[in-house]
């Protein structure tokens, strides 16, 4: 049972979440400085929901070939406001892992780096970053912390054998239940003297804690949209490489 809803303030920290949704066409989409087969694939939401019927904090959209699970490559996305669907930022990616955002009027805010983990030749965690053009330091997030990353490893064989029974009971008894187990996803976005400015955490349901007074809630609401949109990608990857 979720705690009652907290007053929103733009002022002060709240939590929300991205939610992924079946895309959905734009009407007139030119009016809204979209192009023509853009579809609104994401809502930005207050975190605990006051209501299925809530207007969103921000809307947003992409073209109907970039939406997350579906594309093949990292694509442009722009963030509308979600009472008075005005534009906010256009998200466009620039290499590699890299994507830039910019406002409304052609300003670049902040420039988006994600450096992919690694086992060997020593570990290290997904890392995003974000380099801002108002801030001499950047914002910085590693995905896991340390202890649990550190408990992922001592429990991974206990994990792998029930993944293996899991597997060999679903080919006898036809059940098609994913038996794996998530890394450690909590990412906490923080830059020398202000602290953290963006917290993804959660057990069973993750949202963002976001507190406006440290970051431009443009960027804040762009890093949430690439990471969530990641994490789609790479688990409709995983799906499609099971069902192959």
């Amino acid at each position: 049972m979720h705690n009652a809803p907290t007053p929103y303030s733009p002022y002060s920290p709240y939590s929300f979440w991205v939610c992924v949704n079946v895309p959905v066409p734009v009407a007139d989409p030119l009016s809204l400085g979209l192009p023509p087969d853009a579809e609104m694939g994401s809502t930005i939401r207050l975190w605990p929901a006051r209501g299925a019927q809530d207007t969103p904090l921000a809307r947003v959209f992409a073209a109907r070939s970039g939406q997350p699970g579906a594309r093949k490559a990292p694509s442009l996305f722009w963030i509308l406001d979600g009472p008075s669907d005005g534009m906010w930022c256009s998200v466009r990616p620039v290499a590699p892992d890299v994507h830039e955002v910019y406002a409304a009027d052609g300003t670049l805010l902040a420039c988006v780096t994600r450096r992919a983990g690694r086992v060997l030749p020593w570990p290290r965690r997904v890392r995003w970053s974000a380099r801002l053009t108002s801030a001499p330091q950047s914002v910085t997030g590693k995905q896991g912390t340390w202890y649990s990353w550190c408990f992922y490893v001592v429990a991974s064989p206990v994990w792998f054998l029930h993944m293996i029974f899991s597997v060999l009971y679903s080919y006898w008894e036809g059940g098609a239940d994913d038996p794996s187990f998530g890394c450690p996803a909590r990412t906490r976005w923080r830059a020398q003297g202000i602290g953290t400015a963006l917290d993804y955490r959660g057990i069973s349901e993750k949202a963002y804690r976001f507190d406006p007074r440290r970051l431009d809630i443009r960027v804040a609401y762009a890093l949430a949209v690439l990471r969530t949109w990641e994490a789609k990608d790479r688990a409709m990857a995983h799906l499609s490489e099971r069902t192959n």
